[in-house]
């Protein structure tokens, strides 16, 4: 089979490369790769700026059919719909036995598509079985390839976040996770979900307002976005402010769109130190919480949540090319002109 890998370190060095198919072992599930998004991570593996170890075929947000199984397998059979998380965690660690799979810190961990373990970019791959979730009917594969980052999100803001119904929730950042958390936080009971972003934005304002925000913002364009908030708010600010960006100056407004003792939640991750005043946390007597990755009980919610069609990804889904195609989905990624870019042609 062909694959995207990630041969070597350093900028670039990416190409389709020829290599066996694999097989899976005695508690493996063997996946034939019915669609796999492109992540952020996998453009910040592009250019040397994540943690990994090549050579590896990237990809970890995939859907896709079980074609095989290892002899101890038993939950799983030929012809299954499934996905599954990025990470196998080692179960043993003391991150793992707190409840905190998601930060295992097993120096010998699969992370597929990143470390010790080929991803989906390709038309097969192998997980643990373990870690492997049954697509529910009435959920497409296409859907399915999105619940990796939807289970991120949900993890982030139901895990996370404390909406009650009826509150005023902004949402910073228009982007796939930005857009999932507006459709959780509606979920969660929010009775207004306001969505900023900047002027280049604007397209993805008409798809933030599809799929449920009630107001978006152009924080560029508006001289005063925290008097609009406010304005929305009888003067109070934000209930919850969900910063889904990774824009260092969003971090900022995030404190001040947010009310006095309210919450902030940082989804969004900026790979730079920021210089942010802290002190309106004190100030206003604020909570702030961060996530990474996922647990299992994320992906029993992710799973439920598109099921009951309370959300819907599709109108995320911009672009669907084939893997050889794959340059064409990097540029469009990385100049901001899609949300979510599926590869659906594997061979």
């Amino acid at each position: 089979m062909r694959g995207l890998m990630k041969t070597a370190r350093g900028v670039g060095l990416l190409e389709l490369r020829e290599v066996d198919d694999p097989k899976p072992k005695r508690n493996e599930v063997l996946i034939e790769v019915a669609a796999a998004g492109i992540c952020g991570t996998d453009i910040h593996i592009k250019y040397d700026q994540a943690f990994y170890t090549p050579p590896v075929i990237l990809g970890h947000e995939y859907s896709g059919k079980v074609i095989g199984v290892g002899e101890d397998v038993t939950s799983f059979t030929p012809g299954d719909r499934v996905v599954s998380p990025a990470t196998a965690y080692c179960g043993k660690c003391h991150q793992c036995k707190t409840g905190h799979m998601n930060r295992c810190t097993a120096k010998d961990k699969r992370i597929l598509g990143t470390s010790n373990a080929n991803g989906a970019f390709a038309k097969y791959l192998v997980v643990p079985d373990y870690i492997v979730h049954h697509v529910p009917k009435g959920v497409s594969l296409e859907e399915a390839a999105l619940a990796e980052p939807f289970a991120c999100v949900v993890h982030s803001v139901i895990d996370k976040t404390p909406i009650c119904p009826g509150d005023v929730v902004v949402v910073q950042g228009p982007g796939t996770m930005g857009l999932m958390a507006t459709q959780i936080a509606k979920s969660m009971g929010a009775g207004k979900v306001i969505v900023t972003g900047v002027t280049a934005d604007n397209w993805r304002f008409d798809i933030a307002k599809k799929i449920g925000a009630d107001l978006t913002i152009d924080v560029q364009s508006e001289s005063d976005p925290v008097g609009i908030v406010n304005a929305e708010t009888d003067g109070r600010g934000a209930d919850a402010v969900i910063e889904a960006s990774g824009a260092c100056v969003a971090c900022t407004q995030a404190l001040d769109f947010v009310k006095v003792a309210g919450h902030v939640t940082l989804l969004g991750v900026r790979g730079q130190p920021a210089n942010i005043d802290l002190d309106p946390i004190i100030v206003k007597e604020l909570t702030m919480s961060g996530t990474w990755g996922t647990l299992p009980s994320s992906w029993v919610t992710t799973l439920r949540l598109m099921s009951s069609h309370k959300v819907d990804v599709s109108p995320l889904i911009t672009h669907r090319i084939s893997l050889r195609e794959w340059e064409k989905g990097f540029e469009l990624m990385e100049s901001q002109k899609a949300i979510k870019i599926l590869f659906v042609e594997l061979e």
